[in-house]
């Protein structure tokens, strides 16, 4: 019995058969297919573009932090609250030398006025109503500005009594000088019949000279009257001089004193502004919404210096901006507007996806890495909108975050990804020789 041959043609054709086939489809693939080509970059969020700075314009002692480095705060909400001790005992010096000023200002307003009663400044009279020692200021000027007007009163008072009593004179003075005029009119003419006698020989010489002796005296009594009554009149327009001086002294040294008091008071009145002012900002609240970041405070009673940086405010609300260093090989395949995918590798790859954005940015000069010493092109990407509602719950992008940039540039088929090393090989060993 012959044992059957075997033939190994056909497992040569299949082989070759399937040979040609992986080749042709492969060829098929490589030549036909088209891949999508990517630039590869590492970069992370941008913290300088996406940040709000929070500064205290004045400074202060830290009394309590209300919140801790990565809370979510909606805008309007305490972080920091600032000891109010120092600029408390500040305002209470000033606004007890401010309201001492604004009661004497009211006091001398009623005396440059002449009124009757003191019209205090509404300040002054609502403070009254909540501070005892504001009261006792505005009630002290008050019974300053009645004792002072009492005694102008009693003072105008004796003067005119004086003048009344100088005006009695007069009248007296005036009975007299009529008196006198008539004894003179009787004496001349007494003397003019003792003369007529005289020259008849009737009288003596002696009768003649007494009656003329009598009439001179009573011309120099009237004389003497005469003065007293010009004197009397001169003490009487005095005492109305020095009546009217005492209206006017008042008025006077209530203007000059108003003056001075109001430059006082002004600038009393600019320090009380600027101490509740600063009282107002003690509360250290978020200009904007978003996470605590870059806190430079952590216990009270910590010293914040004016204009430092307290901490920074993440905004969740605005477009994320992406920084990436592109190797300046790859800068020629990128464009504005280019699309770009992009990993977090910080984050959790199972349950975050990866977000969509585009180039909106690139450098118009490379920039050296201080640590490798390698160049690199700047690249800034936008996320596209709504992919930051792509991510997980609770789950936030801040500043700083490491991020893998894919940047997308033209399709190309399989062959062209094979043969390109070899074609740029010798396309620069074609040049070298």
């Amino acid at each position: 019995m012959s044992t059957p041959r075997f033939s190994s043609r056909l497992p040569l054709v299949m082989g070759f058969s399937t040979l040609l086939v992986l080749v042709g489809g492969f060829g098929s693939w490589a030549t036909m297919a088209e891949l999508s080509g990517a630039v590869i970059a590492g970069g992370r969020i941008e913290v300088d573009q996406n940040r709000q700075v929070v500064q205290h314009p004045d400074g202060g002692v830290v009394a309590e932090i209300l919140v801790k480095e990565g809370d979510v705060v909606n805008q309007g909400d305490m972080l920091i609250r600032l000891d109010p001790t120092l600029l408390t005992s500040e305002l209470t010096i000033v606004e007890g030398q401010l309201f001492e000023y604004m009661a004497r200002r009211g006091r001398l307003e009623a005396e440059q006025d002449q009124s009757d009663t003191i019209t205090f400044d509404p300040l002054l009279i609502e403070q009254s109503a909540l501070n005892p020692q504001v009261a006792d200021l505005a009630q002290g000027q008050e019974r300053l500005f009645f004792a002072r007007r009492d005694s102008i009163a009693k003072e105008i008072e004796q003067l005119t009594k004086r003048r009344d009593q100088t005006e009695d004179q007069l009248v007296g003075i005036a009975s007299q000088v009529k008196a006198i005029d008539r004894q003179l009119t009787l004496l001349n003419g007494e003397i003019e019949s003792q003369q007529r006698l005289f020259d008849q020989g009737l009288t003596q010489a002696q009768r003649l000279l007494a009656l003329q002796r009598e009439g001179a005296s009573l011309e120099g009594d009237k004389a003497e009257l005469i003065a007293l009554d010009a004197q009397s009149k001169g003490r009487i327009t005095e005492l109305d001089i020095e009546i009217l001086k005492l209206g006017t002294r008042q008025r006077e040294e209530a203007i000059t004193q108003l003056r001075e008091n109001w430059y006082g008071e002004l600038q009393l009145r600019e320090q009380r502004a600027r101490i509740l002012e600063q009282l107002d900002r003690l509360d250290i609240r978020a200009p904007v919404s978003g996470v605590v970041y870059g806190m430079a405070v952590f216990a009270p009673r910590s010293v914040i210096r004016a204009a430092d940086s307290v901490l920074y405010l993440i905004p969740q609300d605005r477009p994320l901006v992406i920084t990436a260093q592109v190797p300046t090989i790859h800068i020629d395949k990128l464009f504005l507007g280019q699309d770009v995918t992009l990993r977090f590798s910080a984050l959790d790859q199972r349950t975050t996806p990866e977000l969509f954005g585009k180039v909106v940015n690139l450098s118009a000069d490379a920039f050296d890495n201080e640590q490798t010493g390698a160049s690199f092109y700047r690249a800034e990407i936008q996320l596209k909108d709504h992919e930051i509602e792509r991510l997980p719950e609770n789950t936030t992008l801040i500043p700083g975050m490491p991020v893998e940039a894919f940047i997308k540039t033209a399709d190309r088929t399989p062959i062209v990804y094979l043969t390109k090393p070899l074609t740029d090989y010798f396309a620069k060993a074609f040049r070298e020789g």
